[in-house]
């Protein structure tokens, strides 16, 4: 292009942060446009000098001196068209997505029982410092192209923030789900981006899920509902007896002889209970072990006569039969 006239960042999309004129043969007179929530930034072999704020621009000695003064040093004043790269960065607030997938304790006091979590959602941010943002960011990426840009600080995002969401428990990032958020959002992530010419505005969370958790709650809907019933109580203590005795529960579900009267057993000391014992006990006698037959999954009618038994044994509260039992009667209705 011979001449420049007229430099301005047109047909700009409400997902664009960052445009480059594709035009460095800039003319002295030329016209820079600068809309509200824009700056333009004058760079020259990858190093800024000048910044425009939002208005009608003439160039010329006085709003561009830094500029200006490089070139009289090299080639005297005057000289024209020029070599220079202007770079438009969009100052409105931009919404991100993200999703992570990361370890978290089922409590803090038993760091070895872990589970899966995932989490997606948004989070707000401008660009507080468009320099800054233009070499730190742009600077990394390489191109001054939106969607690069964008990945970039989508991944930083969701790196810290998988990292910060692993340090909480599952029940406190269940039943004190918005003050995690906030304390994640004021910690390092907001230094992160602060560091990186951003401001982080906010983190909306539109879903969590615990995969492990949910899976067991299908597979075994009686466990299932006893563990989240404690989780969302946020009694982790209870939460991590109840996961190992569903752990031991599974090693005896190996075995023929583990039943209703295993689970028992189990449940009871789960809820920090005493188990029932047997009216008496028969003397082993030696027989030949049957052989293994397969699994046959339980009735929702067995499974409810179950429920009953232990509720009459006292093996688990009226709040935690409510509950299983109308997990499984949603179940029936689905079906």
């Amino acid at each position: 292009m011979s001449k420049t006239n007229v430099i301005e960042w047109t047909n700009v999309g409400p997902d664009d942060l960052v445009w480059a004129c594709p035009y460095e043969d800039i003319r002295w007179g030329s016209v820079v446009v600068v809309h509200e929530y824009e700056t333009a930034i004058f760079m020259r072999d990858g190093k800024v000098y000048d910044i425009l704020n939002p208005g009608r621009h003439t160039l010329n000695t006085q709003n561009i001196p830094l500029l200006t003064r490089a070139y009289s040093l090299v080639m005297g004043y005057g000289e024209t068209p020029f070599k220079a790269t202007i770079v438009y960065v969009a100052l409105k607030q931009f919404r991100g997505n993200f999703g992570v997938n990361t370890r978290i304790a089922l409590a803090p006091s038993s760091p070895g029982w872990r589970t899966e979590c995932q989490a997606h959602g948004n989070y707000f941010f401008r660009a507080s410092e468009p320099v800054l943002f233009l070499t730190q960011i742009v600077g990394a990426v390489g191109r001054f192209a939106t969607l690069d840009v964008s990945n970039f600080i989508r991944s930083f995002f969701s790196q810290e923030f998988a990292s910060e969401l692993a340090t909480y428990s599952a029940s406190e990032i269940f039943t004190k789900q918005r003050e995690v958020t906030q304390k994640i959002k004021a910690g390092i992530i907001y230094e992160g981006f602060k560091q990186r010419g951003l401001e982080l505005l906010d983190i909306k969370l539109e879903g969590i899920q615990t995969p492990d958790l949910d899976k067991l709650g299908k597979e075994d809907p009686t466990y299932g509902a006893i563990l989240y019933n404690a989780i969302m109580k946020g009694n982790d203590t209870e939460a991590a007896r109840i996961m190992e005795r569903i752990e031991t529960m599974r090693a005896l579900g190996k075995s023929p002889a583990a039943g209703i009267w295993g689970a028992m057993i189990a449940v009871p000391q789960a809820l920090g209970q005493q188990p029932p014992q047997p009216a008496y006990q028969q003397q082993p006698q030696p027989q030949l072990s049957p052989p293994t037959q397969p699994v046959q999954a339980k009735t929702p009618l067995e499974r409810l006569r179950e429920l009953k038994q232990m509720l009459d044994e006292g093996l688990i509260t009226q709040e935690e039969f409510e509950a299983s039992k109308k997990q499984i009667l949603g179940e029936v209705s689905k079906g």
